[in-house]
């Protein structure tokens, strides 16, 4: 099986983990030729055009990647990446090319928070409380209903970019702008969740982490936990939105409620504390693709397995050209 992981930027691992499989030929891609997940154990590297510069010319060169290389699996790791090709899993599939990614509907409730808010209310999962207009939120704070800091972050984003905490009125107005939305700052403990589905969207894996710190909006540190109440909400969770593969759930326990943060259908930055656990959900998915039944476990992992990310160096010989590993 040849595999491809579009975009992988710093996320070397993946190709790692998926070449520990047997029979698996693992490619890597990305626009920026300096991305350090390109020289890692992997069979071979391409550099394809940025897909937001051009999604046409970005997927006329996947595809034309794939198909010269027997590629039959991309597995995208970036938000915008994922909700372009979305739209393209057909015409992947007439060339006999899977892409790892949910329907659009699915991604569209994702990666648009007022649409991803709509989808929780619906289906009465707590969220922070949301402004998508200035003038609102003023209303509401002059009548006590809410009050700083809050958190300012773009209705379409993706990692921390743009996203502020905001300790006042006169900064919220300089900062605040088209494009951006104003949530309540909850108080409490955050916590990622990887919820993985089938094709067929049976929930078979959720593991639970509770994270101690963030860096460049990433899970830095986490540990491993075990928690019914968590557990529970995060079924729900996969059960009313019908995503494929992985979910990286993010949510915040605060005032014995579970509120909502974020839905990112993908392989996020808490997955190396579920692998480290004993779940390797891209063994999960390399045997959904072949077709394998897989049953449901949702407690087969390790509780308290402290993952922190240390600080690695990669260098290559660096020219015009594709550089060569040293």
């Amino acid at each position: 099986m040849n595999i491809i992981i579009t975009n992988i930027g710093r996320r070397g691992y993946l190709a790692e983990h998926l070449k520990r499989i047997k029979n698996t030929k693992v490619f890597v891609s990305d626009c920026d030729i300096t991305a350090s997940g390109l020289y890692g154990k992997n069979d071979g590297f391409f550099i394809l055009p940025k897909p937001s510069d051009n999604e046409k010319i970005y997927i006329e060169e996947l595809l034309k990647c794939c198909l010269e290389n027997e590629i039959s699996v991309v597995i995208p790791v970036i938000d915008p990446e994922i909700y372009i090709l979305s739209a393209y899993i057909e015409k992947f599939r007439k060339n006999g090319i899977i892409i790892i990614v949910s329907e659009r509907n699915v991604i569209e409730k994702c990666y648009n928070k007022l649409l991803m808010n709509n989808f929780l209310a619906m289906n009465n999962f707590f969220y922070p409380k949301t402004f998508e207009n200035l003038e609102k939120f003023k209303i509401e704070f002059n009548n006590g209903k809410i009050s700083f800091p809050v958190i300012v972050k773009p209705i379409y984003g993706s990692g921390s970019n743009e996203t502020f905490i905001v300790d006042s009125m006169n900064k919220l107005s300089v900062l605040f702008h088209e494009g951006l939305i104003i949530q309540e700052f909850l108080q409490g403990d955050e916590y990622g969740v990887d919820i993985f589905n089938t094709f067929e969207k049976k929930t078979v894996r959720c593991v639970i982490k509770k994270k101690i710190s963030m860096r460049s909006g990433e899970t830095d540190k986490c540990v491993t936990i075990k928690n019914k109440k968590i557990q529970s909400v995060a079924l729900r969770i996969a059960n009313n939105l019908g995503h494929i593969a992985n979910l990286d759930c993010d949510m915040i326990l605060s005032n014995d409620k579970i509120y909502i943060i974020d839905l990112n259908p993908r392989f996020g930055g808490g997955y190396l504390a579920t692998y480290a656990s004993g779940v390797n959900l891209l063994k999960l998915l390399i045997q959904m693709i072949s077709k394998k039944n897989i049953r449901e476990n949702f407690n087969d992992y390790k509780e308290n397995v402290l993952v922190m990310k240390t600080i690695g160096v990669r260098t290559v010989n660096y020219t015009n050209t594709p550089p060569l590993i040293l």
